[in-house]
């Protein structure tokens, strides 16, 4: 389905553009980011972890001479690399010390051209509305038979997996990479209330311990942290704007080609946009979403469970087992 409606208006939303060392993704998100023609482009890329992959980083890194198109081009090529946490962190940092709002696509983030013009819309509609947290771009359940008001609803109860998003720099504000906040959160009675059901309770708390903990290399949950601390609500467009394209054995958080999240169902979304009645919570979608693409199952969270009871993933026991099995 093709984008209808008056001539698409020029992007002069600040897009960042965050990469690593994948050139066949990154061209591919890279072209779709030429084809809308943004006036700024923030170009981030981490660091070599060591001096073989170097030559991989500056394939991607020439990526910037291919910029062809009238743009403000800014680039922040780290020397060193500090993972995908601090990465991509501080690559956001960067953007939202110069910016007040904008777009941002990682290297396996493939986006239809209608994303970008969503996007600028939502982001200039709800600028000063201080419940709307993330624009997002991806919506896995585009499937969903229930009831629709508008182009597009709004979410509070996903977490992770921003695949192409927009915000803005009064939100990126409340960012803290350590989740200094999770002890005292976690432990209040107010918590509580805020989820669906009791599986995303456990999951939550499961997901949010281990990212605070450090063993999970992530920088998303973060972000999810402070809409749950301030009651944010993010915006999901009914049609799936943005595919990921990084499924695959070199991927870091999407490797399996069999996840249920793999779905090639991106498309352009109609405009002009149908803005919702109520800006109010989808909750029986939220928890659909949350149990299709999110939560464990109940074999997952017996086996996390048992291995808590010997001594944890690290413990004595899970060690020996390795040892005899070759795996973790």
């Amino acid at each position: 389905m093709s984008a209808q409606g008056p001539p698409v208006p020029p992007l002069t939303t600040p897009v960042l553009f965050i990469c690593f060392n994948r050139i066949g993704p990154a061209q591919q998100v890279f072209e779709a980011i030429r084809a809308a023609r943004p006036s700024k482009l923030y170009f981030a890329c981490d660091g070599p972890r060591n001096e073989a992959e170097q030559v991989r980083c500056d394939e991607v890194r020439a990526l910037a001479k291919q910029v062809d198109w009238p743009c403000e081009l800014h680039t922040r090529f780290n020397e060193r690399n500090l993972g995908l946490r601090k990465g991509v962190s501080s690559a956001i940092d960067w953007f939202f010390q110069h910016e007040p709002e904008g777009i941002v696509l990682e290297d396996e983030t493939l986006s239809v051209p209608s994303f970008f013009q969503f996007c600028q819309e939502m982001l200039e509609r709800y600028r000063h509305d201080q419940r709307i947290w993330v624009v997002m771009g991806n919506n896995l359940m585009d499937d969903w038979a229930g009831q629709k008001d508008g182009s597009y609803y709004f979410s509070a109860h996903g977490y992770g997996a921003p695949w192409g998003w927009a915000s803005w720099r009064r939100v990126w504000a409340h960012y803290d990479v350590d989740m200094g906040a999770w002890p005292a959160l976690k432990a209040s009675n107010t918590l509580k209330d805020f989820f669906l059901n009791a599986d995303e309770e456990y999951d939550v708390h499961s997901m949010f311990d281990y990212v605070h903990a450090g063993k999970m290399n992530s920088w998303s949950y973060q972000l999810d942290i402070t809409r749950v601390m301030n009651h944010g609500l993010n915006i999901l467009p009914h049609t799936n704007l943005v595919r990921n394209i990084g499924f695959g054995d070199d991927g870091t958080h999407t490797v399996g080609l069999d996840d249920p999240r793999n779905k090639d169902t991106a498309r352009d979304i109609d405009f002009p946009l149908q803005h919702p009645r109520f800006i109010m919570l989808d909750a029986s979608r939220d928890a659909e979403y949350f149990k299709r693409f999110i939560g464990s199952t109940k074999m997952y969270r017996v086996k996390i469970a048992l291995i808590d009871m010997v001594g944890g993933k690290e413990g004595m026991v899970m060690r020996t087992l390795k040892g005899l099995f070759g795996k973790g």
